[in-house]
């Protein structure tokens, strides 16, 4: 019998959200809301922030046209729905073997939900009320400070071009999330062009794909997986950060066989 990985338990499941073209709710404009928006701004998503008082810098990336919107009141109830035209009971009776019923839960999901919910205010009582009324609607939501009512975390992201990597303790010490990524794991990076291992490595996988090992079949996608793998930890980090396409294009032709140290 192989052996098994040691399962240690009490993490969480780390994952890339994709919130790109996505309505992503966030209630509360201060500080810890200008952080979100920041974040969820480089994820490409819509943004809308509702809030009795709005950061300047919020204000004006509505006015550079960067938000979805922002309305500078009370946050009230209906909001967790503003944008959702389709009638969730009628979408749940849907025959999903008709493709334009498909349509429609896919434009719901889409175009109309929050995909987030985001509470950064100091009224904790109304943030938990609206927590709960996230859970009725099936939304998923972070309450700011309250771990306990949190569907997800925001850990403390290193982000170069492509590469992100999140630190997160949990809920527990963001502080000290923010000091490992600022002084361990930027100086790390900060003297490799990562940029150029990403795009290579990206390129390197595309050329696999559509033009020397095409298709969708199982074997196929094993066979281009493993090649992919062995070579991609056949040359160092620094290898990958300093070739150029052309490099990559001299690797890429030796398929199937693996290519000598350049």
């Amino acid at each position: 019998m192989s052996s098994i990985p040691s399962i240690q338990s009490g993490g969480s499941l780390m994952l890339s959200w994709q919130v790109k073209d996505r309505h992503v709710l966030v209630v509360g404009g201060g500080s810890i809301g200008l952080s979100r928006v920041n974040h969820l701004l480089e994820a490409d998503a819509k943004v809308t922030v509702i809030s009795e008082k709005m950061d300047p810098v919020i204000e004006k990336y509505g006015e550079l046209e960067m938000m979805e919107r922002n309305e500078t009141r009370k946050f009230c109830f209906d909001d967790l729905q503003m944008y959702e035209t389709s009638n969730r009971d009628e979408l749940a009776q849907l025959d999903l073997t008709e493709p334009e019923n498909v349509q429609l839960v896919e434009d719901f999901d889409r175009n109309q939900r929050f995909a987030l919910v985001l509470v950064c205010i100091n009224d904790h009582e109304l943030a938990k009320k609206i927590y709960y009324r996230c859970k009725q609607l099936g939304l998923n939501v972070n309450l700011a400070d309250k771990p306990d009512l949190c569907d997800f975390f925001f850990g403390s992201v290193y982000r170069k071009g492509s590469l992100q990597i999140m630190i997160s303790t949990n809920g527990r010490s963001p502080r000290l999330c923010n000091r490992l990524k600022n002084f361990k794991i930027k100086p790390m990076f900060d003297g490799l062009d990562v940029n150029t291992a990403v795009e290579n490595l990206s390129y390197m996988r595309n050329q696999l794909r559509q033009t020397i090992h095409p298709g969708d079949n199982p074997k196929t996608i094993e066979e281009r997986m493993e090649w992919n793998k062995q070579v991609t930890d056949f040359y160092s980090i620094e290898d990958w950060c300093e070739m150029e396409k052309n490099d990559v294009d001299q690797i890429v032709s030796h398929y199937p066989d693996l290519p000598s140290l350049m």
